[in-house]
């Protein structure tokens, strides 16, 4: 199952910056913290970003179910000067089974951009270089140490970061 986030009933806190979270939000959440430890601070942005941009529709969640559990989820943000895929996290023990590209197509076509901006750390990129290949897509920077000192994030469809390629 696919659905889209849309804020009913108020009921989760963020513990870090005190926003209301709609349950499905505050799911989002728990599923997005244990597979993010390459993004410190993924709460707050989640939080901060995610949640207004949801509120006034920025941003779409993208959530994909297995059984009622959630298994994947990706995050996209549309604005007037920017489209970008802000994150896509799939369940380990489903990894592999198309999840991703079926996430992927869903966020593109909600952007109405083929090769809209993201960004991959150097440690998840080796899961991703594929489903990139599959799109198109092209490296445009590299920027070492922005999220983590020791790891380098690769920029692609476009530049946010310092060393264009």
């Amino acid at each position: 199952m696919i659905t889209q986030t849309s804020p009913l009933g108020l009921s989760s806190q963020s513990e870090r910056t005190g926003i209301v979270l709609s349950p499905s939000e505050a799911e989002a959440l728990r599923f997005l913290l244990p597979l993010s430890s390459d993004y410190p601070g993924i709460d707050r942005w989640f939080a901060t970003k995610v949640v207004p941009g949801l509120r006034i529709g920025s941003r779409t969640l993208l959530r994909i179910e297995r059984d009622g559990d959630l298994v994947g989820l990706g995050i996209a943000k549309k604005e007037d000067d920017e489209r970008k895929i802000c994150t896509v996290r799939i369940a380990p023990s489903y990894v592999g089974k198309g999840i991703g590209v079926r996430i992927f197509d869903r966020l593109l076509t909600w952007l109405d951009d083929d090769k809209p901006h993201l960004t991959v750390s150097s440690e998840k990129l080796p899961i991703f270089e594929r489903i990139f290949e599959y799109y198109g897509f092209n490296l445009t920077s590299k920027n070492h140490g922005l999220y983590l000192p020791k790891s380098t994030e690769f920029g692609y469809n476009g530049f946010t970061t310092s060393e264009m390629l």
